[in-house]
């Protein structure tokens, strides 16, 4: 790692006595972490396939006399599981909470995957995986900055260090390491790269011996440069991380209750305190990680843990752990541990069986003394060999030795014995791909999840140590990274709670999205899901976030298409605009030809009124001629003969009823239909003249 101004702090004589405290750290962790490290190498020696390993476990084999052979069945085992983890990557975001903003928690979102893209961090991650939760069972990632490229705000690192690199306290318990007492890590470097690590103290390590010439302290003894200290000029380059404490102000809202760290000084804060009377200051003692660095032994640096937070710059990778094991191997366990046994039952019985159905080719003969010529030709072997007798010797005194039948159940014992691995592992043959078994799609698939389920732990702790490293750059990136380099980054001004540290802890919750190479896939599969449920997201925004080639050509295609639908759409609606128009217009006319209607109606009511009211004179003045002439044939009758009237009015009334009975034969008849009373007049006027 790069420091800038590493080196400058003035060392005390308490920088002497951190190195004593590291090797009394060294001595009381030794004792167990060397057995979980004797434990974790034959671990990595089993998933690598040593041949030498088993003899040196479980002795040699017994009537085996040729070499051994190893059948590793425990890498595919590992490599299904760690290829399920990377084909199922996640990725790392930051959401608001409640009153948290969606800018600031955009802006550590577009940092956090600037930072893993830049730096292969997933893929680191994916190896701390493999290596030490389901190798060794533990392994750590450790979080920096490097200074060679931005030497101000620093770039985000981060490193896989396995079992061997590191020695940490064998007592913690919690998966944070935040009861952790200490963690020293080791590298061993060249001469060039230590003065580059410390600019300021490059003369002093020019002075350093190597290890070459015999400066070996015969600590971290399972590291692989400790067995090529006589081919490179290297210095051991030592870091230990301690728990520690320092004093803290903190601010206190009284009316409130929040509560916020200052950062200034003593004149700023009395100035604060000032104009917020409501605002009062306390110290507190709050623990912190603090680090020492060391060259060949000798102390360069002791002071604040440089990545600036408040606890260890590492993450841990899990497989087993269960921390009320008094004993430290047992404690922390990969998956390799419980597969060793079985692993060597399998190459052991492999190796019989091998070794039988060799020995069948050439099983020995019988024969008498003296009937070889040779008596050696019996111990050859392979094609064409033949046996020279004698010429006294008779054919039956040279048998060969009928090797017996391989029995079946041999066999099969070692097809079960292959099984006890994917037995114990969880592993499947359905998540293998090699199950042999005439099942239909939909039950395999059930199958590799029920077995996928046995193997959830593993994975809940990769999603554990993943947000654990999220959390951690998100406190790094506020305690580092200036205005300027959040800007070059995320092409927008910082906003003003980036740097407020609530904001990590009350307002953003770290959280695991979608892994994609680039921010710009990540929207584009947002945007994709969103507008798969059915929000109204518009095709060209999508494919502005998406990365197809000949996107310009693509969005000017679906922009033809548009104006197209938009022409035929604003037809479509012209013609109806004029269709309701001419839908209105007529609505219109007919009420204006009802309303002319209606006023002609109006001014009628008044005509029929007066015709109505001649009618009604006209008829009063039939009436009255009607009665003249009455008057006018009475006067008539009084001249007239009585019998010749008589006469004269029967004759009248049988021509009106002949007429009246042609009239009812040609019309309809009517249902109630009365007589009219001219009818009825003349018979009644002739009835009353007859009187």
């Amino acid at each position: 790692m790069l420091f800038p101004e590493l080196g400058q702090t003035q060392l005390t004589p308490e920088d002497n006595e951190i190195r004593d405290f590291m090797y009394a750290f060294y001595s009381t962790s030794m004792s167990p972490v060397q057995v979980m490290w004797a434990e974790a190498d034959i671990d990595e020696r089993f998933l690598a396939g040593d041949q030498t390993i088993f003899s040196q476990l479980y002795g040699p084999t017994p009537n085996i006399t040729r070499k051994n052979f190893t059948y590793n069945r425990i890498r595919r085992t590992l490599n299904m599981i760690s290829g399920r983890q990377r084909q199922n990557r996640k990725s790392l975001i930051v959401e608001p909470r409640i009153g948290g903003t969606d800018q600031t928690a955009s802006q550590f979102t577009k940092i956090f995957l600037h930072a893993l893209e830049r730096d292969n961090m997933l893929n680191t991650f994916s190896d701390g995986f493999y290596h030490g939760s389901l190798t060794t069972g533990l392994s750590l990632l450790q979080l920096w900055l490097d200074f060679r490229d931005d030497p101000i705000s620093g770039d985000l690192r981060l490193d896989h260090k396995a079992y061997n690199q590191f020695v940490i306290d064998p007592f913690f318990r919690k998966k944070d390491l935040s009861d952790c007492n200490g963690i020293w890590m080791r590298q061993y470097v060249t001469k060039r790269e230590a003065m580059n690590l410390l600019p300021d103290s490059a003369e002093e390590i020019a002075k350093l011996p190597s290890l070459r010439n015999g400066s070996f302290d015969g600590k971290f003894n399972y590291m692989p440069e400790q067995y090529n200290t006589h081919k490179f000029s290297l210095v051991t380059y030592d870091e230990f991380y301690y728990k520690d404490y320092r004093r803290q102000k903190l601010l206190v809202d009284v009316k409130t209750k929040e509560t916020m760290e200052w950062t200034g000084d003593d004149e700023q804060l009395q100035m604060f305190l000032h104009l917020h009377p409501e605002v009062t200051a306390i110290e507190q003692e709050v623990s912190t990680i603090s680090l020492a660095i060391l060259v060949q032994g000798k102390v360069f640096y002791h002071g604040p843990n440089l990545l600036g937070i408040d606890s260890y710059p590492f993450i841990p990778m899990f497989g087993y752990f269960q921390p009320d094991i008094p004993y430290y191997s047992q404690r922390i366990q990969g998956m390799v541990r419980g597969l060793r046994d079985s692993q060597y039952l399998y190459n052991r019985r492999r190796n019989i069986e091998l070794d039988i159905l060799e020995s069948q080719v050439n099983s020995g003969w019988i024969y008498k003394e003296s009937a070889l010529v040779n008596p050696s030709d019996v111990f050859m072997y392979g094609q064409g060999r033949g046996i020279a007798l004698k010429k006294d010797a008779e054919m039956t005194d040279v048998q060969k030795i009928i090797a017996p039948e391989v029995p079946a159940s041999m066999i099969e014992l070692s097809n079960l014995l292959a099984k006890e691995i994917t037995e114990i592992s969880g592993v499947s043959e359905e998540l293998l791909g090699a199950a042999d078994d005439d099942i239909s799609g939909i039950r395999t698939k059930y199958k590799q999840g029920a077995a996928l389920t046995t193997l959830q732990m593993f994975f809940d702790q990769a999603d554990l140590s993943l947000k654990l490293l999220g959390c951690k750059m998100l406190e790094a990136i506020q305690k580092n990274f200036t205005p300027g380099k959040v800007m070059q980054i995320t092409q927008e001004e910082p906003t003003q709670e980036f740097y407020t540290k609530n904001f990590g802890k009350y307002d953003a919750v770290v959280e695991e999205g979608m892994n994609t190479d680039t921010q710009r896939q990540m929207a584009y599969l947002q945007l994709l899901n969103m507008q798969q449920m059915g929000l109204p997201i518009p095709p060209d925004v999508i494919i502005n976030a998406s990365d197809v080639q000949d996107k310009q050509k693509l969005i000017d295609a679906i922009n033809a298409e548009k104006e197209k639908a938009q022409q035929l759409q604003q037809t479509q609606q012209q013609l109806a605009m004029q269709e309701m128009q001419a839908n209105v217009e007529l609505a219109h006319a007919t009420a204006q030809s009802q309303m002319g209607s209606a006023a002609e109606r109006y001014s009628r009511v008044e005509e029929n009124a007066a015709l109505s009211e001649e009618k009604r004179a006209a008829a009063e003045k039939d009436r009255d001629m009607a009665l003249l002439d009455v008057v006018k044939a009475l006067k008539e009758l009084d001249g007239m003969d009585i019998e010749q009237l008589h006469r004269l009015l029967d004759v009248a009334d049988k021509i009106k009823m002949h007429q009246g009975i042609e009239a009812t034969e040609k019309r309809p008849a009517q249902r109630g239909a009365m007589p009219a009373p001219e009818a009825q007049q003349p018979g009644d006027m002739s009835q009353g003249m007859r009187q």
